[in-house]
């Protein structure tokens, strides 16, 4: 059964992956390619700037916030839950947590090399295609696991309302007989 406390984190969950998949596809479809087309090293000073200011509050509420539903979801799916809604929450919550350690492993050492360059200096500009390149590509994919993430919220999310619509169906009843169930009324 979902708890209330399950259905605030998955609502808290979505949109907080929404949030942040529009960050990532903002970035992917306009912000980089923007500064991929302007002078190398003004794009790296812009670039630069960004990292520095996006660990801000919204941003960071955002993006912690998912994670951490993340986690309780793909905890409840571990520790056992097996209803359609748990297996469906504990996908969306693996999803986002596989973009946050992208983001972990990949994306912030590449913003870390950013950060220690003079954007002026000759030797940057192999750095900067390189990396408008594959944080990029990086990125796109942070996007779509934010995506995914938010489908399956939502979809376990509604597959929840419904479990908690036809209660004669049994807590721990299948997919299978929960339609049977609902054919047979």
């Amino acid at each position: 059964m979902t708890s209330r406390f399950t259905v605030v984190a998955g609502i808290l969950g979505a949109v907080t992956s929404a949030a942040t998949a529009g960050v990532y596809v903002d970035f992917s479809a306009r912000i980089m390619p923007s500064y991929g087309r302007m002078a190398n090293a003004t794009g790296i000073a812009k670039m630069q700037s960004i990292n520095r200011s996006i660990e801000n509050g919204p941003f960071m509420l955002a993006f912690c916030g998912a994670g951490l539903a993340g986690g309780y979801f793909v905890f409840r799916a571990l520790r056992g839950e097996r209803a359609l809604s748990d297996v469906l929450l504990g996908a969306g919550g693996a999803a986002y947590l596989a973009g946050l350690l992208l983001t972990m492993v990949y994306n912030v050492p590449l913003n870390n090399r950013l950060a220690a360059v003079d954007p002026h200096a000759a030797s940057s500009v192999g750095l900067w295609r390189d990396y408008l390149q594959h944080w990029t590509a990086a990125n796109t994919v942070r996007a779509g696991l934010s995506v995914v993430a938010v489908g399956l919220l939502v979809g376990g999310l509604l597959a929840g309302a419904r479990d908690r619509a036809q209660p004669s169906a049994g807590v721990g009843a299948s997919y299978g007989e929960r339609v049977s169930t609902h054919v047979h009324r």
